[in-house]
């Protein structure tokens, strides 16, 4: 049993060999890199049910695809990687926190969605196991940045939850199934 186990078992994967990578609208040549995102959870996808009833018995069908909202946790950053800034900045751009109007409209897109990759790395982090592409992206939510005098040498995070259009899996970059 533990040879089999063995011989059919390959090493896994490590939940904290990934990168995130995106473009933050209205950043003023702000940087964004892969390191800032410090941990996350791939988003749930759910094929719905329809339901039909025939003759005293039910018959289920697939239906829509659903997509659960995206949540991830950034270093909070000075200077010109201030993200908690720049993802305010965005969501304040959708609907601005004063006027309850939107600096969007009348442009090409009225939220200013952006594509968002995930890459999950193998265990020496050199090679790419799969790639989660997220279309048509933008923040729903910026969390709060907790401060604590109790809590010394520690970095400040606070959370970014997104919702996405659709969502690409790639594996060894290559499309393995589109949803």
């Amino acid at each position: 049993m533990l040879n089999e186990f063995k011989t059919n078992f390959f090493g896994g994967t490590r939940s904290n060999r990934f990168l995130v990578q995106g473009d933050i609208p209205f950043t003023n040549g702000g940087k964004f890199t892969p390191f800032h995102v410090r941990s996350t959870i791939l988003p749930q996808v759910m094929s719905t049910t329809m339901t039909y009833d025939f003759f005293g018995r039910k018959f289920h069908y697939p239906g829509e695809k659903q997509y659960s909202t995206w949540v991830f946790t950034v270093l909070d950053d000075t200077g010109n990687n201030n993200l908690w800034n720049y993802f305010q900045t965005w969501q304040n751009k959708i609907n601005n926190n004063n006027t309850n109007v939107s600096a969007l409209i009348n442009q090409s897109t009225t939220y200013k969605a952006s594509n968002w990759t995930v890459n999950h790395l193998d265990m020496n982090g050199d090679q790419i196991l799969k790639t989660f592409v997220l279309h048509g992206c933008w923040p729903t939510q910026v969390g709060q940045v907790s401060l604590n005098m109790r809590v010394p040498n520690n970095l400040s995070t606070f959370q970014v939850m997104i919702v996405f259009d659709q969502m690409e899996i790639k594996s060894y970059n290559q499309p393995i199934t589109s949803r």
